[in-house]
């Protein structure tokens, strides 16, 4: 299904040993994207300004719609190559500190079923 440059746990570029760009294939990859999905503000990469999503519009506002949240991860998420379904949503928001978790258990995918959670 294809690679993509390896990102370490601080989401900066994986260097190896030898400093060479690391690569990530399979599973490892459909994580990563789907984590970089999730972890992206809608108009922060200044070459596609309708890509992320949207914190500031539609999740981290008074009284967000859930069913318009999980639509809306469900419909990013779906969009990573390699990802065939998303059956399940869970998200926790902490209105105060204006945060949010979004686990995704069993995420079908063309490497198997993967769990991802982020925070926001």
């Amino acid at each position: 299904m294809g690679w993509d440059l390896k990102l370490d746990n601080k989401h900066d570029l994986a260097v190896g040993t030898d400093q060479d760009l690391m690569l990530v294939g399979g599973a490892q990859r459909i994580r990563q994207q789907i984590t970089v999905t999730l972890l992206t503000f809608l108009g922060e990469w200044f070459l596609d300004q309708s890509w992320g999503m949207p914190y500031f519009e539609k999740i981290m506002v008074k009284a967000p719609s859930r069913v318009e949240i999980e639509n809306l991860v469900r419909a990013k998420v779906r969009d990573v190559p390699g990802v065939k379904a998303v059956p399940a949503v869970d998200i926790q928001i902490d209105a105060l500190a204006r945060r949010a978790r979004i686990t995704l258990p069993d995420i079908e995918t063309d490497e198997g079923p993967l769990t991802v959670s982020v925070i926001q």
